[in-house]
């Protein structure tokens, strides 16, 4: 993996256009002006050896999500359904990006189902991060799932989250590995679902 590997990780950002932003980087406490760019992974005959989008091991480890800091009131019923929904958006882009056993034909943007159209080009772009594409894996299995949530609430609605996320994944091949997927996710809600719009993520080797 070009640049998963000891030392430093590899690590992007990304933001896409969004009227709730704002809210978002009041919540996490951050300022993200850009995203770090990455190359997309060479071609050829030279080219490592990749694995699928996605992994050749059912994922059989539940997520372990929970409420972090609550910025406004919001009810614990309301608390209790955000923590499922937004578990359930991070779970369908883990097993979509790194967990499934999608084939070698998947597109590499079918990787990121919860995510707004701008973050999922930017994610595509950043590919060898947001995905296992780089791999070169027979299998990966997940060792470690965590999620914790900050959440902005207005009108006792939550209205922005941040995910704080930990996966951790071995991976078979040449030889076996452990690999470490962590970071923030910025969300918003569009109509009746959430969407991931933005992302701080590094990888790297354990």
């Amino acid at each position: 993996m070009r640049n998963s590997i000891p030392g430093r990780p590899l690590r992007a950002r990304g933001l896409a256009g969004s009227l709730s932003l704002g809210l978002a980087l009041v919540l996490s406490g951050i300022a993200l002006t850009g995203c770090s760019p990455d190359t997309p992974a060479s071609s050829g005959p030279d080219a490592p050896r990749v694995s699928h989008v996605g992994a050749t091991t059912p994922s059989q480890l539940t997520t372990t999500t929970e409420i972090g800091h609550v910025v406004g009131r919001l009810p614990g019923t309301r608390r209790k359904a955000v923590r499922k929904e937004i578990a359930a958006v991070v779970d369908r882009w883990w097993e979509a990006a790194y967990l499934s056993g999608a084939d070698s034909g998947t597109k590499v943007s079918a990787a990121f189902p919860g995510f707004t159209p701008g973050a999922r080009r930017r994610a595509t772009f950043d590919r060898a991060l947001m995905t296992n594409r780089d791999l070169a894996a027979d299998s990966v299995t997940p060792l470690m799932r965590k999620v914790r949530l900050d959440l902005l609430a207005v009108d006792q609605r939550a209205r922005s989250v941040t995910a704080r996320f930990d996966l951790r994944v071995r991976t078979t091949g040449e030889r076996t590995r452990r690999l470490q997927v962590r970071g923030r996710l910025f969300l918003t809600r569009q109509g009746a679902a959430w969407r991931i719009f933005g992302y701080d993520v590094t990888k790297g080797w354990l």
